[in-house]
């Protein structure tokens, strides 16, 4: 019997050590062959107007051919801007190379391309996550955004931001675990069938 014991306990010892390991992860990497900011920072900083899409090969850019560039029409980049759909700040003005695109229409194109490499992964107690009383989430990494409006397959405008450390810690708690997310219909309905 004492033998049961220590087995069992040594179990519950081994498998509560592990649980941290059973916590989720996720990792985004958008693009391999640029492995830190400070690279698409480069090539961010190496596109400006009046370049064609030809001359962006020449640094890695292929708007064909290079993963996860977004291909907008002159209608996309007008919701971007505000100009469609929205309320637009009449103390902003658009700038020129978006302007030149939006009179061109159709032979005016945007590219997005989206760079990132992310990491987010949970922290703190299996159990607590798990029956969702406390859920914590580090995300880590970074991101960058380059937008390229042409006419004519001629650059008139580049718009590029990026965040170069990414370090955000997101702690969920709910006081009632598993509970939190019923409505008050449910439970109610849950505490008829244990009263009866």
């Amino acid at each position: 019997m004492r033998r049961m014991n220590i087995i069992a306990l040594s179990s519950l010892l081994l498998f509560s050590v592990g649980c941290k390991s059973l916590l989720p992860q996720k990792t985004t990497v958008t693009h391999n062959q640029w492995t830190d900011y400070s690279q698409v920072n480069v090539i961010g900083n190496s596109i400006h107007a009046g370049q064609t899409l030809d001359d962006l090969k020449s640094i890695g850019v292929d708007v064909n051919n290079t993963k996860n560039i977004e291909h907008l029409t002159h209608l996309d980049v007008a919701k971007r801007f505000g100009l469609i759909g929205g309320q637009k700040d009449r103390s902003l003005k658009t700038p020129a190379g978006v302007q030149l695109m939006l009179d061109a229409a159709e032979r005016g194109r945007g590219y997005e391309l989206t760079i990132e490499h992310t990491a987010q992964t949970r922290t703190g107690s299996f159990w607590k996550d798990f029956l969702n009383f406390k859920r914590t989430t580090k995300e880590t990494g970074w991101k960058y955004n380059i937008l390229i409006i042409t006419v004519d397959d001629k650059i008139q405008y580049v718009l590029h931001k990026g965040n170069p450390n990414i370090n955000r810690v997101t702690t969920e708690r709910n006081p009632l675990g598993p509970f939190q997310r019923l409505n008050g219909y449910v439970l109610v309905d849950l505490l008829e069938e244990v009263i009866k």
